[in-house]
């Protein structure tokens, strides 16, 4: 019975050991650390030539997660070696983390290893700066870069965190990554002179790998004697062509068509792409077709110009309202005489549009309680795709006022003072 009471306690005490080592949750004891994990140590200094070693090692000053923030994986998720050798082979080992390319180091080759925001440490807080180390295992450097910055086309503004590829046009296995920053911008280098393909991607799932959904943009580059700058306006690019989604009259000679996705902002368009029939296929006549923003800004412009018109000449009459009592500015820290900072960057180009302005001849307008077809050919989605699209619509009946109330037919209350009985 003593045997077997001191096996039970052996076998509880090593299962207690056991789970006491396995488990992932901050030690006891002791405060809370508010900080995150921070770099104590990098195996290979930045800048270092003809180094000869099997592994990068990250060390740390306590203990980090084996999962990222956000990561569906694990640690390779957060770092990018460049030039890309196969996939990046990242071990743990609680207060050091060890990157490699999984096929090794070739030699005489400059790399560029970044680790990426999202390294955890027990206690949750996560790192959210980049560190970036270059070295060479040969005695020089490559002279150039790529350098640029990446923007969300359709949003107008800048796109962190984008997933940044530089392909060799003469050797297409060799590729060069990076991703950009807070602000948008990147560098992918060094690399030599040449040609390449330079792609970003808004990697939602973090797989490095254009999926459906996902927003992404390409160009190309020819590097001679200087490191280029570029511009990639991410977006949604369906190979899919576009198709009518809605149509609305505007008014009588003026019909607002919308595509299910934006449209070529290079695309002349010209009343032949467009024809609209009555239900017995007579043709109306397309005097124009023009871009859907232009026109919302011409109409922005003319609304504004017609109220400042109207004010002027109710001030010109006597009868101006009073001016409204001016609005407190909101209070800023800027510091006296300092200049406030300026707007945030867009990219170079406005938003591709996705819907066009038709407008008819007077002569063949379209009438209300009517309907009608519009019919579109050659209208190019952004990688050039197009297909024959028909759409019908309905043009509403005007909505009849209310009758204004006669109140000369109300009888008046009997106020004689005739006494109820």
């Amino acid at each position: 019975m003593r045997r077997l009471i001191l096996a039970v306690g052996l076998l509880v005490a090593g299962a207690a050991a056991v789970a006491a080592c396995a488990s992932a949750g901050a030690p006891p004891g002791g405060p809370d650390r508010k900080i995150p994990p921070e770099i104590t140590s990098i195996s290979v200094d930045s800048g270092q030539t003809n180094v000869k070693l099997k592994s990068v090692e990250f060390k740390f000053d306590e203990v980090v997660s084996d999962r990222p923030q956000g990561a569906s994986t694990g640690l390779d998720q957060i770092f990018l070696i460049s030039p890309r050798n196969g996939a990046a082979d990242v071990s743990w080992h609680r207060t050091r983390v060890d990157v490699r390319p999984k096929n090794g180091f070739k030699p005489n080759t400059a790399y560029r290893i970044t680790m990426l925001p999202g390294l955890v440490d027990l206690h949750g807080n996560v790192r959210k700066d980049t560190r970036s180390i270059l070295f060479s295992t040969g005695e020089t450097f490559p002279p150039y870069s790529i350098h640029g910055q990446v923007f969300d086309w359709a949003a107008q503004k800048i796109a962190p965190a984008a997933y940044i590829e530089a392909v060799s046009n003469a050797d297409t296995n060799v590729v060069y990554v990076s991703a950009s920053d807070t602000a948008g911008l990147f560098d992918v280098g060094p690399l030599p002179a040449g040609a390449y393909t330079v792609h970003a991607l808004l990697d939602k799932n973090n797989n490095r790998t254009l999926d459906r959904g996902e927003q992404w943009d390409t160009t190309s580059v020819n590097i001679t004697s200087a490191s280029p700058v570029v511009e990639l306006d991410v977006i949604e690019r369906d190979s899919v062509p576009a198709v009518i989604d809605n149509i609305r009259a505007v008014d009588s000679t003026t019909l607002r068509v919308s595509f299910d996705k934006p449209l070529d902002p290079a695309l002349p368009l010209q009343p032949a792409l467009v024809r609209v029939t009555r239900p017995d296929s007579t043709a109306l006549e397309v005097l124009s077709v023009g871009w859907a923003a232009a026109f919302d800004r011409a109409q922005q412009i003319a609304d504004s110009a017609r109220r400042a018109d109207s004010t002027r000449a109710r001030a010109a009459a006597g009868g101006a309202r009073p001016a409204p009592a001016p609005v407190p500015a909101p209070p800023t820290t800027r510091g006296p005489g300092e200049r406030p900072p300026p707007p945030p960057p867009k990219p170079r180009s406005a938003a591709p549009d996705r819907a066009v302005i038709v407008k008819l001849s007077p002569a063949t307008p379209v009438l209300p309680g009517q309907h009608y077809y519009v019919e579109v050919s050659g209208f190019r989605n952004l990688v050039g795709h197009s297909q024959p699209s028909r759409h019908a619509f309905d043009v509403p009946k005007p909505q009849p006022k209310p009758a204004a109330a006669d109140s000369a037919r109300r009888v008046p209350r009997d106020t004689s003072g005739v006494r109820r009985r």
